[in-house]
């Protein structure tokens, strides 16, 4: 009789509910569609709540429209979907994960907390944020503040589609973000810098660089530019170009004083300061330019006049004339490499020659001058040994 009066009873509370649309469990007056109270809110029993249910894998057959919406509770970890809380979005056939649709919390192999995005890791790519504020793309683990990293092509490409072009800005200051400066005298404003791995170690071989070219005032932020490259056999940086505040270049040059200041050549091979490379001469001649045909070397100092420039040889040799009697002459050859017939040469010796005796020089073969000394004078005069210079201009 008991059975059925309670069967009776909950049976008039359930009809009640439907039809007032409004179910309590655990108090009688419900507040919504379904109005679960715990226990006692309190001090709650470990057994209030609701169980949703609970599966080990989703389903092989999807869901259909039917059971859009529909909630359960994921109690292992399937690839990328943690254990959690998924519903059935029909209109996108997937499982959604409630509270972590796209980004989820992870720890990669450093022990560094992050949150990472699930698809992109789904197709072999990581997208992570760092708890430390670290930004990493196609890594895990980055090493600075933003890092893409990755097998194949790594481009980074910004586009702007109005007048205002896209800018990549450095900008660096003294003091704090909150209460910025100026910079310490020669500062280092910013640089984009490549490394490459040497077989041994990840080095830092080359860059370009900003620099306070002195240091900030109010109204004056004077700055040079630089860039660095790593010679054979080293993987220590040099200054290859430097760009001064007042315009001055160099070359191999760290202080220019000069609009345009190359380094010093060396003895070795591929080391000189300045080298033309033969080409074809303007058609029309420009006034300042300067030519190298192969054959001459060509300056145009007014418009429409070009001049060829002296192409010179100098040889030094040391010359011992025999004895040289009244009004005779003797020859001696100096070996001039790039002498030739019809060129122009001149002569000299070291300190002057004997009184009475004169000098001329002649080309009497290619790569070759002759030096006559005379005797003016009267009377046998034998020079003594000396240097001579010898030029030759075409």
């Amino acid at each position: 009789m008991k059975i059925i009066t309670y069967t009776l009873t909950l049976f008039l509370v359930l009809t009640a509910s439907f039809l007032q649309a409004q179910v309590g469990i655990g108090n009688s007056s419900p507040e919504s569609t379904l109005d679960i109270s715990a226990s006692n809110a309190s001090s709650p029993s470990n057994k209030d709540g609701i169980l949703i249910p609970r599966i080990n894998a989703f389903p092989t057959t999807n869901p259909g429209s039917e059971q859009n919406g529909m909630l359960v509770f994921l109690t292992t970890a399937i690839g990328t979907d943690d254990v959690g809380f998924y519903y059935w979005d029909n209109p996108n056939t997937r499982w959604v994960g409630i509270g972590a649709e796209e980004w989820k919390f992870g720890t990669n192999a450093t022990g560094d907390k992050l949150i990472y995005a699930t698809r992109a890791k789904l197709t072999g790519t990581d997208m992570v944020i760092t708890d430390d504020g670290r930004i990493g793309f196609g890594t895990s683990d980055p090493i600075e503040r933003f890092e893409f990293k990755g097998p194949g092509d790594n481009d980074i490409q910004i586009t702007s589609a109005n007048p205002n072009p896209p800018n990549l800005i450095f900008y660096n200051t003294g003091g704090s973000l909150a209460a910025p400066t100026n910079l310490a005298n020669n500062g280092e404003i910013g640089a984009l810098i490549v490394k490459t791995h040497d077989g041994n170690n990840i080095v830092e071989n080359g860059g370009f660089r900003f620099y306070m070219d002195g240091i900030a005032t109010p109204g004056s932020s004077p700055s040079k530019f630089v860039i660095t490259t790593t010679p054979q056999g080293s993987n220590t940086q040099q200054q290859r170009i430097s760009v001064r505040s007042n315009g001055n270049v160099g070359f191999s040059e760290q202080n220019p004083t000069a609009t345009l200041h190359v380094r010093a050549g060396t003895a070795s091979a591929n080391s000189a300061p300045l080298k033309f490379t033969s080409g074809t001469k303007l058609a029309t001649p420009e006034a300042g330019a300067m030519e190298y045909d192969g054959n001459r070397l060509y300056f145009t100092p007014e418009s429409n006049i070009r001049q060829v420039l002296l192409k010179g040889y100098e040889q030094t040799a040391t010359l011992n004339f025999p004895n040289i009697g009244n009004k005779d002459s003797e020859d001696l050859t100096v070996s001039v490499p790039g002498a030739s017939m019809g060129d122009n040469c001149s002569c000299s010796p070291y300190g002057g020659l004997e009184v009475g005796l004169v000098w001329n020089c002649f080309i009497n073969a290619s790569n070759k001058v002759t030096i006559r000394v005379t005797n003016i004078k009267g009377g046998n005069i034998n020079p003594s040994s000396r240097n001579w210079k010898v030029s030759v201009y075409n």
